[in-house]
């Protein structure tokens, strides 16, 4: 490991700037859904109206 960071050559300023392709990255990334389903909201609605009653119903 020591031997791989002292011989390491350090990058030029060029490439640098030419790996900085953050928008290229972050397109090329799997678009990930947001939980804006209507079946979360529905499944989560109903569960919170079935815990109250139930929370009504038993205490």
């Amino acid at each position: 490991m020591i031997k791989l960071l002292i011989d390491r050559q350090l990058p030029s300023s060029e490439s640098i700037a030419a790996r900085r392709n953050f928008n290229e990255i972050l397109q090329s990334l799997p678009k990930k859904k947001t939980i804006n389903s209507p079946w979360f909201y529905g499944a989560i609605g109903v569960s919170s109206i079935l815990f109250l009653i139930l929370l009504n119903f038993f205490v």
